[in-house]
């Protein structure tokens, strides 16, 4: 046995003795009715740090019992809770967790000893119940963008390639094709004279103008 004494909120207390179970149970009574953990601490004379590591371990385990080494397994919820716990949060989006623990209970889907903990609720409804975060955006849109923007680079390019303003222009690198085109209107003007150059219209030109 423990040494007793009484702590600073005037509450008794025994060393090494968990608080009694009625005084946990009036603790998660008071948190369910939205009192305040410093409130609760108050009001009951337990420590600040009592009553919020009760509702921690009632909130994670569903329970109001003191830890026991070793502790137990966790329980595995069957289809037809998982369903239960699905169709709750369907109805009520921001339905808490001990909330639906509360009303399988009230509802008789589970007793003491098979409803799923707090925290097991939550893990169903992150990963059964809710759709995963952030979709991944299928590959083939990827693959019409990116067809796409090389398309219009080619294009742009293939358009321009005469261009002192194209991409090999700028980068100094010649085309074969526009040499090519190139060489061609050069031979066309040299077998070809332009006609701008024809000495009998530059000739006639001022008598026309008399």
């Amino acid at each position: 046995s423990g040494h007793g004494g009484v702590n600073q909120l005037g509450g008794v207390f025994v060393n090494g003795r968990p608080l009694p179970d009625v005084v946990r149970q009036r603790i998660v009574e008071l948190a369910h009715q939205g009192v305040r953990p410093c409130d609760i601490s108050r009001q009951l004379r337990v420590s600040h740090g009592c009553v919020s590591k009760i509702l921690g371990r009632y909130y994670e385990t569903g329970s109001i019992k003191p830890g026991v080494i070793g502790g137990s397994k966790p329980k595995v919820a069957t289809p037809k809770v998982v369903e239960k716990i699905a169709e709750y949060k369907r109805q009520n989006p921001t339905m808490f967790a001990w909330e639906i623990r509360d009303r399988l209970l009230a509802e008789r889907v589970c007793d003491n000893d098979t409803v799923p903990s707090v925290s097991s609720i939550n893990r169903i409804i992150r990963t059964k119940v809710q759709q995963p975060p952030n979709q991944p955006v299928p590959a083939s849109s990827h693959s019409i963008v990116s067809t796409g923007s090389v398309t219009q680079v080619s294009s742009v390019s293939t358009d321009s390639a005469g261009s002192s303003y194209s991409i090999s222009g700028i980068l100094g690198i010649t085309s074969p094709s526009a040499d090519t085109n190139k060489r061609k209107r050069d031979e066309d003007a040299f077998e070809f004279p332009s006609p701008s150059v024809d000495t009998e219209h530059v000739s006639l030109s001022p008598a026309c103008g008399n």
